[in-house]
C-alpha cells in the first residue's frame, strides 16, 4: 500500500538546478535513478517467530565493566535483541572528521557473543558540541527566531547544508564499517522524527525551492495562496517568507500558505530520512532492513513520504497523565493509541514494529502515574495482536541521572532488580514462546472477518487544514478520528488505514471521516466504489474545499451533493455552555462542537435529525442506496461519540454482515490464527469467545488491564 510521493520527486529534482546552498550529489542521484518496486519486507523476518521482543541498550552511558553482565543478563531474560547508539554522535567522531567506533565494536562483539542480534542506528538527532560551536548555522530556528543549542536533541535544521554534509559523512561510516556485520538485523534512521516547523534560512530557501516545483510559476502560486487579497502577491519565489503566525498580531496567514508550509516541512524531514537511507543502502548487506520511528500517528510528518524505508514503526507511551475512560483508566492509557498506530503503520508496507513501547512509569508528562498491573503485558499483546513483527522497549537500565532520571527501565536503578514493566515483558516473552508452538502457517483470515473489513480514510493534508481552520476552539480532528476508529473497533472488524490511490474494492466498508479537501477524482472513486458494493461512511466537514484549501464557487461541499443525495444547507457550532440535541430512533445525543444541516433528496434516508435550535427538525445524518452499495452521511459530531457508533453499526449490520458488540476500551484482534482481546475499562468484561476455543494466556471473563490470547 505504499505510493512514491511525486510532489517529493518533483522538490529533490528542482533542488538540483536551483540549489543556493545545498549538497546536491544525492539529489542527482536520486533525480537520476527510477523509482523501483521493493521487495516484499515480510522477507526480513521469519513469521512462525511471529513477534521478537528486544530493549534498548546505551553502553556510551555505562561503565564498560558493566556492559557484558548487563547484556548476558538481557539474553537471559528472554530478549532476542538489542539497540545501540541513536544518540551516541559526540563518542562516534568526538572531533570534527576523527572517528572513534572501537567502543561500539567492543559492545557489538559482546551482544554477538550473548546471542543478541541489534538494531544499529544512526546519530542524526544529537550532533556533538563540536558542530554547533564551529557551524551554529546547523541548528533549528523557532517561531519566535530563537536559534536551538547544544543540549538537547532533536535540535537541528534538516534543510540546512553544512548539517547534511555531517550527515552524510557519519552515516557513510557507519555503513562501511558495519554494514556486512552478520548480528546487525536492522538499521534505525534518525529517532523519532517530529517534521518540526524551522524558520532558519536554510529553510526559507529550501522552502522557496519546494514552491516552485510544485507551482512552477510565480503567478500560479500568487492564484492558489490568493495574493489578490491583502496585497499579498508576490513577484517572484525569492520574496517569499516562511509563514509564520508569531509575527502577525492583525489577523491569520493565508491558510494556502500555511498547508503548503505544512506539506513542506513533512517532506523535508522525509527527504532527509530517505537520504540517509539511500546512503545506507549502498554499504550494507541485503539482509538489514531500514526503518525509522515514528511517533504515534504524528501530527506534523506524514510517514508515508519516508518511502525509502523498508517499513515504519512507531514509538508508543500510552500513559501520559490523561483518564479517557476515568476511573482507573489513568493507569492503563489511551485505547486509541496502540490500535491506531498498528493500523496506521502495518497498511503502509504490509511490516511494521513497536520501536519503543513504554516500559512503565515516565518522566516527560504532566502527570507520571504508577501503571496498573498487567497494562505492558496488555500493550505487548495488544501489538502482537495488531501484526507487529516485533516490540522494543527503552529501556533496560533505569537511568542514575539528567533529563530523564525518573524515566522506567526494565530493571531499576540497581542494574539488576526488574521493575514491574521489565516482569510484565518476561511475561511476553514468555507467551512468544508457547505461541510459536501453537503457530499455524495455513491460518487464513475468517470470512466473518474478511466481511467486516474497513478501510480508514486518512490524510495528513486534510489534519492540516482542519486544524489551521478549525472555527471553534472545541474541534479537535484527532478525536473526530477517535471516535471512528473506535466505533468501527467496536465490531471486532479488521482496519486498515488507506490513501486515496489504494484500490477501495479490497474493503467492504470506508470510513472517511471530516475529509474536507476533495477534488473530481476522488469524488468518482467514491462513487464507483459505492455503486459496485461498497458501504461508504463520511462524516461532518467532507467537502468543503479543494485541493489547495479553497471553497468551491458552489454550494457548501457542491461536489459530495450528488453523492450522499443530500445538500448541505449550512453549518453550525455552539457556546461551551450550550449543547444541542439530536434524536436518531428513539434516543437522543447531545453534540456541540460542528453540525452540517442537511436537507435529503428525494431517495434519501433520514437517520438521524436536530430537535432544537432554530433548524430544528432538520436532517443530521443520512443514507442511501446508490447500486449496490450504501453512502452514508453524518453531519454531526456528537459529545460522547454514542451516535456515530450506532450509526457505523447499524450500516454493517444493514449490510447482512455479523459484527461483535465491544465496549469503548475493548478490542479484538485476529493474527496469524491467533485472537488478542485487551480491556482498557474498569470493569471486567465476557468476551465473545466460542465455545470450543482453547485459551492459550490469559482469561474470560478478562480484567481490567489485561490480555487474553485464543485459538
Amino acid at each position: 500500500m505504499k505510493h512514491y510521493n511525486s510532489r517529493l520527486t518533483k522538490f529533490i529534482a528542482s533542488i538540483v538546478l536551483l540549489s543556493g546552498g545545498f549538497s546536491t550529489s544525492l539529489f542527482a542521484q536520486e533525480k537520476k535513478t527510477p523509482q523501483t518496486a521493493k521487495a516484499d519486507p515480510k522477507r526480513f523476518f521469519t513469521k512462525s517467530d511471529l513477534m521478537q521482543i528486544g530493549v534498548y541498550y546505551y553502553p556510551e552511558q555505562w561503565p564498560r565493566e558493566q556492559w557484558e553482565r548487563d547484556l548476558k543478563n538481557i539474553k537471559k531474560l528472554g530478549f532476542e535483541f538489542t539497540h545501540f547508539a541513536e544518540f551516541a554522535w559526540t563518542y562516534m567522531e568526538p572531533e570534527q572528521g576523527k572517528y572513534n567506533f572501537k567502543w561500539l565494536d567492543d559492545a557489538l562483539a559482546i551482544a554477538e557473543k550473548e546471542g543478541l542480534k541489534v538494531i544499529l542506528c544512526t546519530p542524526t538527532p544529537t550532533p556533538p558540541a563540536w558542530m554547533g560551536d564551529k557551524y551554529p548555522e546547523i541548528y533549528l530556528t523557532d517561531a519566535n527566531g530563537r536559534r536551538r543549542e547544544h543540549g538537547n536533541r532533536a535540535n537541528v535544521s534538516v534543510t540546512n547544508e553544512k548539517y547534511r554534509e555531517f550527515t552524510d559523512q557519519i552515516v557513510a561510516e557507519l555503513g562501511k564499517r558495519y554494514g556486512k556485520n552478520k548480528n546487525i538485523m536492522g538499521w534505525q534512521i534518525d529517532n523519532e522524527p517530529l517534521a518540526t516547523a524551522d524558520f532558519s534560512p536554510s529553510a526559507r530557501k529550501a522552502f522557496q525551492i519546494w514552491l516552485k516545483a510544485k507551482y512552477e510559476t510565480i503567478e500560479k502560486l500568487n492564484t492558489e495562496w490568493v495574493g489578490s487579497f491583502w496585497s499579498t502577491r508576490y513577484s517572484n519565489f525569492e520574496q517569499i517568507i516562511l509563514p509564520n503566525a508569531e509575527i502577525y498580531f492583525e489577523d491569520k496567514l493565508s491558510p494556502h500558505a500555511v498547508l503548503d508550509f505544512k506539506r513542506f516541512t513533512s517532506d523535508a524531514q522525509a527527504e532527509y530520512l530517505n537520504r540517509q537511507a539511500e546512503i545506507l543502502r549502498k554499504y550494507i548487506d541485503a539482509k538489514q532492513w531500514i526503518t525509522t520511528n515514528f511517533t504515534n500517528v504524528i501530527y506534523d510528518a506524514n510517514p508515508r513520504s519516508a518511502d525509502k524505508m523498508d517499513f515504519i514503526t512507531y514509538t508508543m507511551y500510552p500513559v501520559s497523565g490523561q483518564n479517557p475512560l476515568g476511573g482507573q483508566s489513568f493507569r492503563m492509557g489511551s485505547p486509541s493509541k496502540i490500535s491506531e498506530a498498528n493500523d496506521y503503520y502495518r497498511s503502509i508496507t504490509g511490516v511494521t514494529g513497536v520501536m519503543e513501547m513504554q516500559p512503565g512509569q515516565v518522566n516527560w508528562a504532566g502527570i507520571n502515574p504508577q501503571l496498573l498491573p498487567g497494562t505492558v503485558h496488555m500493550w505487548l499483546s495488544q501489538a502482537f495482536g495488531g501484526n507487529c513483527s516485533f516490540t522494543c522497549t527503552y529501556r533496560y537500565r533505569h537511568p542514575l541521572g539528567s533529563s530523564e532520571m525518573y524515566h522506567d527501565g526494565i530493571v531499576g536503578t540497581d542494574g539488576v532488580t526488574l521493575s514491574q514493566g521489565g516482569k510484565e515483558f518476561v511475561e511476553s516473552i514468555q507467551d512468544m514462546k508457547l505461541l510459536r508452538k501453537a503457530y499455524d502457517p495455513k491460518a487464513v483470515l475468517p470470512q466473518n472477518l474478511v466481511k467486516r473489513k474497513t478501510g480508514f480514510l486518512w490524510s495528513h493534508d486534510n489534519l492540516w487544514d482542519l486544524e489551521n481552520q478549525k472555527q471553534t476552539k472545541f474541534w479537535n480532528t484527532w478525536k473526530h478520528r477517535n471516535t471512528y476508529t473506535a466505533a468501527i473497533k467496536s465490531t471486532g472488524a479488521p482496519m486498515d488505514f488507506i490513501t486515496e490511490t489504494d484500490n477501495f474494492a479490497d474493503y467492504p466498508f470506508i470510513v472517511a471521516p471530516a475529509y474536507q479537501l476533495v477534488d473530481q477524482k476522488l469524488v468518482a472513486k467514491w462513487q464507483k466504489y459505492v455503486e459496485n458494493g461498497g458501504h461508504l461512511i463520511l462524516s461532518c466537514r467532507t467537502g468543503q474545499k479543494d485541493k489547495n484549501g479553497h471553497f468551491f464557487e458552489a454550494n457548501w461541499s457542491a461536489p459530495i451533493v450528488p453523492l450522499i443525495g443530500a445538500d448541505v444547507d449550512f453549518f453550525d457550532m455552539l457556546v461551551s455552555d450550550v449543547n444541542g440535541v439530536v434524536k436518531a430512533g428513539n434516543t437522543t445525543f447531545q453534540w456541540n462542537t460542528w453540525a452540517d444541516v442537511l436537507t435529503p433528496k428525494q431517495g434519501t434516508e433520514v437517520l438521524a435529525t436536530y430537535e432544537d435550535q432554530f433548524y430544528k427538525g432538520k436532517a443530521a445524518a443520512v443514507t442511501r442506496k446508490l447500486g449496490k452499495g450504501t453512502i452514508t452521511y453524518v453531519g454531526v459530531e456528537s459529545n460522547d461519540g454514542n451516535l456515530e457508533r450506532e450509526i457505523v453499526r447499524t450500516i454493517y449490520t444493514r449490510a447482512n454482515v455479523a459484527i461483535e458488540n465491544l465496549s469503548k476500551g475493548v478490542f479484538i484482534e485476529w493474527r496469524d490464527g491467533f485472537y488478542v482481546g485487551v480491556n482498557y475499562t474498569n470493569e471486567p468484561v465476557n468476551l465473545p469467545i466460542p465455545q470450543g476455543s482453547k485459551i492459550l494466556v490469559g482469561q474470560n471473563p478478562l480484567l481490567p488491564a489485561q490480555a487474553v490470547i485464543w485459538k
